[in-house]
């Protein structure tokens, strides 16, 4: 599930989020940055990626699982930052 972060008038985030229905916790599989310059084919790119990332590894070991969405963002932004 897309999660949008707006950053400034010109860039948001959107986190990708995924639920684990037999745990019921949430993680967050990449974040994907856009601008007022994105076009389509960004969003195209984006999306191939995403799955990629899906087919490579499962998130079940590629994710670190919370048991809300909000923990969730947060721990992958302190990752990331």
């Amino acid at each position: 599930m897309p999660i949008f972060k707006r950053i400034s008038d010109q860039k948001l985030a959107e986190y990708v989020c995924i639920y684990n229905l037999d745990t019921k916790q949430y993680a967050v599989l990449c974040t994907n940055f856009y601008n007022s310059t994105s076009s389509n084919d960004d969003h195209t790119y984006f999306k191939k990626l995403t799955i990629e990332l899906l087919l490579e590894e499962s998130p079940l070991s590629r994710c670190k699982w919370f048991s809300s969405i909000q923990k969730a963002i947060e721990q992958h932004d302190l990752d990331f930052s």
